[in-house]
């Protein structure tokens, strides 16, 4: 079992007391003598362990935290610390999780920070309360700075949305224009089921008071732990360093990177700037031969690229058709054969790759399908080898039919 501190926690002279690991009686008893004091200001704080609220310390009647880093506390985002912290136990079990931790280089505290077996650290932040967009590309920095990955989950309580769309605020558009994702937990069922954990995809440029986009939520128990999006948020120097071999290998790709001429780089350019891929390496899965490639002016690599980000990428349960990707396609990629089926044929045959990758679902009909899964929620890069064998047997289960 991972060494979990669910701070609610307090310092004991050089030691820390954790609810849940030690007696509460045990904790009563410091807490009657004085012995307790804050983590982060080293103030005095008590046991606050009644019948109505869940147990946990508090400073004193009428102070508050003096850290910088310190967010108002409240039973909602006590009860999101504790929900992370069991979730990471599960999902971590070689890992060290700690609630609250100080952390002397940066001078911050996380929420909670994630000890690696390979000695690496990754910081959660449950933010809640406001935060302006300077504070969070300052503590950000210091993370990174650090050699700490970290990942911002956000309150529900922050998830504003009516029939106009969703309001971002300052902190949301700094996460946004930064690569990072737009995370919302909601441990106590105000605005999402309790339990789950939301994530919103703008729509556009994020510029409008009400922005559009797509919410797509889970129970946080179901989710893997998204090593993927550690990768997000480009200010301060990388934290891969700090990342599990595993993690590591889901946030590069094997590829070199390559120089792009002609269509290639206007495709690229418009990748980088609408889903705002970091570098021009892309994953090893596109590029994959398919017939009828020859009808589309462009490499494999990059149109396929194209494919996925338009009508696979953050798209979770939404429907792919073929018709429309066709429609798509012919409108915004080069087509060099522009009579015939070959395009369409190109396009056919990427649809059962993508579907034997388990991005989409079996697809029936003239091509419809659904988006189950991308590359976020992939615990590993699909192997292209597997999807075509698999795509090749699908084929010929389909002919004998």
């Amino acid at each position: 079992m991972p060494a979990v501190q669910l701070m609610l926690s307090a310092a004991n002279l050089r030691d820390r007391v954790t609810i849940g690991a030690q007696p509460l009686e045990a904790l009563r008893r410091l807490s009657d003598a004085r012995a307790l004091t804050c983590p982060l200001c080293r103030r005095l704080v008590v046991l606050k362990a009644g019948t109505i609220r869940a147990p946990h310390f508090a400073h004193m009647p009428g102070a508050v935290c003096s850290h910088p880093d310190a967010e108002p506390e409240s039973e909602r985002h006590r009860a999101g610390k504790a929900m992370l912290a069991r979730w990471l136990s599960a999902r971590l079990p070689d890992a060290s999780i700690i609630l609250e931790a100080p952390i002397e280089e940066t001078g911050q505290r996380a929420d909670l920070l994630i000890f690696s077996a390979e000695g690496g650290r990754v910081a959660i932040e449950f933010q809640c309360a406001d935060l302006g967009g300077r504070e969070w590309k300052r503590r950000h920095a210091l993370y990174r700075e650090a050699a700490i990955c970290d990942l911002w989950i956000l309150g529900a309580n922050r998830l504003i949305r009516s029939d106009t769309g969703f309001k971002l605020g300052e902190l949301e558009r700094t996460l946004w224009s930064s690569s990072a994702p737009l995370l919302f937990l909601d441990p106590l069922g105000e605005r999402l089921p309790a339990g789950h954990i939301g994530r919103l995809r703008v729509q556009g440029d994020a510029v409008a008071a009400w922005i559009h986009g797509s919410l797509s939520a889970r129970p946080l128990d179901e989710m893997e732990f998204p090593w993927r999006l550690l990768g997000r948020g480009d200010s301060g120097p990388s934290c891969a360093a700090s990342l599990p071999a595993a993690a590591t290998a889901l946030n590069t790709s094997e590829s070199e990177p390559v120089e792009f001429s002609g269509e290639d780089a206007r495709l690229m350019y418009w990748l980088r700037m609408r889903y705002r891929l970091a570098g021009d390496s892309l994953p090893a899965f596109f590029g994959i031969p398919v017939r009828g490639a020859e009808a589309i002016g462009c490499s494999p690599q990059v149109w396929q690229a194209c494919v996925y980000y338009r009508w696979v990428h953050e798209r979770l349960g939404e429907a792919w058709r073929l018709e429309e990707v066709n429609v798509w396609a012919r409108k915004h990629l080069p087509i060099a054969v522009p009579t015939g089926r070959l395009a369409l044929k190109a396009l056919e045959e990427y649809q059962a790759l993508l579907a034997a990758a388990g991005f989409l679902s079996i697809p029936h009909g003239k091509g419809s399908a659904r988006v189950q899964a991308c590359l976020d929620t992939m615990d590993r890069e699909p192997d292209p080898a597997t999807a075509q064998r698999i795509a090749a047997y699908r084929r010929t289960l389909s002919r004998s039919d």
